[in-house]
């Protein structure tokens, strides 16, 4: 597994291997039937012993800290409101006492839209396992969400959850998080190991408007990609990190699909980073079937496939790029871009594509290829440390400041995303001009044989970390701007220190410390600057 560096990207939560065990204060026994009410966090661990479900109109709720067992292959209806909501400190886990069988997930199928929203936060989500039945029983091995739009998914840990099925009505796919005619939110969450016969973390099945935002998505694998958009569905894709990811039919990072419905689907996917996903076709994204994404400020690097490395376009497909980078893909046959036929037209505005149009592949590619490719670049965006995968821009990259910030295409106008991933306003400074790709430099353009200096700092800063993830030692800078006694500490997911890194007055300046976590487990850790009345904490993940 590659490590991967993105400095920028501050909102991971959760960690990426569980590694707890959660003192028992009490126990208590659920038989199957209705639950509502409060689980107390002095119950827990709670052993569930068959199916259960909260009724219409009713509410479960679940403090922090509590461990949710179950002892059989049972479902978690919800027909009410469920809010398990957790904390950084205190995560409610959910997982089965047999692994391999595992536990059929939480079910929010055709639950009463006028219940309120349900919130599922800070939770980890272990051993679920859609195996059985047909149909949406064998959908989402953690969580199924049929027809009903409000839930609310944030800050929780997917791992090594199981889907099987060859079924097509509906798909039966997704072992993490399947989405069927409704669109919930999924935001800073973690997805990893998990493995499904077709869509191999999330699927959005005629979804309008999803929103999957901020997560993580690392070493799933299935049929399809980390996330699979299918049938009508459009929403928001937005500053994800998906790498690692394995397809065996195609599109490894993201699917983008209509086959089923013969509509078309127009999700916009922005300041994604999308890297090192596996696939025989599409080894970045696949289009296939009417599929007409809108595609702004995303980084498609080092995907690789037989076909079309870093995107494939088939079946009238023709999705619109604005200010991305598709570096470093490779495939057989058109390693950036593959357009299986002259239906499949897709624009290129303000893009950096290594080869330039001309190393398109496909029989849609040459002299066929007629759609609008302008402003476009073909040179090495200069990545902060690509052998590290670190996919910032160093302040020479011809990214910087060569992309647009509004372009008007087919009578509709497009903007880009006001931040870029990890949170640098864009543009960066406000009167410049846009970069292209995920990563927001701070420069209005790129240096050419000079030094970038640094001005005194003018408030306390403290920086993510880089590389994030690493593997073993990262760099943290921070800024003091006046004498200060400075004290910068690491702490685990449990609130633990874990160690002192600084603890000594500090004159006005800029800082850069190396931290070594080379006898710690892969995880998440936290580092806080304090001084005065200063305080701030920002998120790392290493990752071994």
């Amino acid at each position: 597994m590659k490590n991967l560096d993105y400095r920028k990207y501050c909102l991971i939560i959760v960690s990426l291997v569980l590694v707890f065990t959660l003192p028992s204060i009490g126990q208590t026994n659920i038989t199957g039937g209705d639950v509502s009410g409060t689980w107390l966090t002095a119950g827990s661990p709670y052993y569930i012993q068959g199916e259960i479900t909260i009724p219409n109109s009713e509410t479960l709720t679940i403090e922090p800290g509590i461990n949710i067992i179950f002892l059989g292959h049972y479902k978690f209806n919800v027909q009410g409101r469920l809010l398990a909501i957790g904390t950084l400190q205190d995560s409610i886990y959910f997982t089965a006492e047999n692994t391999n069988e595992g536990w059929h997930g939480i079910r929010f199928n055709n639950t009463p839209g006028t219940n309120d929203t349900s919130k599922i936060i800070y939770c980890s989500f272990k051993y679920g396992n859609a195996n059985t039945g047909s149909g949406l029983d064998r959908c989402g091995g953690a969580i199924l969400i049929s027809r009903f739009d409000n839930v609310l998914l944030s800050n929780c840990l997917f791992d090594s959850n199981k889907q099987s099925g060859s079924g097509w009505s509906p798909p039966e796919a997704s072992p993490a998080i399947y989405i069927y005619y409704a669109s919930p939110i999924i935001r800073n969450s973690t997805f990893t190991n998990n493995v499904g016969s077709k869509g191999s973390a999330v699927g959005c099945i005629t979804c309008p408007n999803a929103i999957i935002s901020n997560n993580i998505f690392l070493n799933n694998s299935g049929a399809f990609g980390a996330i699979a958009i299918v049938s009508n569905s459009n929403g928001i894709i937005s500053d994800n990190i998906i790498s690692n990811n394995t397809a065996t039919w195609g599109g490894g990072g993201i699917l983008i699909d209509n086959y089923l419905t013969g509509g078309s689907s127009s999700p916009r996917l922005e300041n994604n980073i999308i890297t090192y996903n596996q696939s025989p076709i599409g080894g970045g994204i696949w289009c296939y079937f009417n599929a007409n994404p809108v595609l702004i400020n995303n980084t498609i690097a080092y995907n690789s496939a037989n076909s079309g490395g870093g995107i494939y376009c088939e079946s009238n497909s023709n999705p619109i790029f604005i200010n991305n980078i598709l570096y470093g893909n490779s495939a057989s046959a058109g390693n950036q871009v593959y357009l299986v036929e002259n239906a499949s037209e897709p624009i290129f505005e303000y893009c950096d594509i290594q080869g330039g149009k001309e190393e398109f592949g496909g029989n849609g590619s040459g002299v066929n290829y007629t759609g609008r490719y302008e402003n476009d670049i073909d040179s090495d965006p200069l990545f902060l440390n690509a052998t590290s995968d670190d996919f910032q821009l160093t302040d020479y990259s011809p990214c910087i400041g060569a992309g647009t910030d509004s372009i008007e295409i087919a009578a509709v106008w497009y903007r880009v995303p006001l931040f870029g991933i990890g949170g640098n306003p864009r543009p960066s400074p406000a009167e410049s001009v846009p970069d292209i790709g995920a990563c927001e430099n701070l420069l209005g353009s790129h240096l050419v044989g000079v030094s970038r200096e640094l001005n005194s700092p003018k408030e306390f800063t403290l920086h993510q970390n880089y590389p994030n993830p690493f593997n073993p030692s990262t760099k943290i800078k921070y800024s003091v701007p006046q004498t200060s006694q400075v004290h910068i500490k690491v702490f685990d997911v449990l609130g633990n220190e874990i160690e002192t890194l600084v603890n000594e007055e500090k004159p006005t300046g800029s800082y850069e410390l190396k931290w070594n976590a080379s006898k710690l487990s892969s995880g998440i850790y936290f580092y806080q600057l304090k001084a005065g009345e200063f305080l701030q904490t920002r998120k790392m993940i290493l990752m071994k």
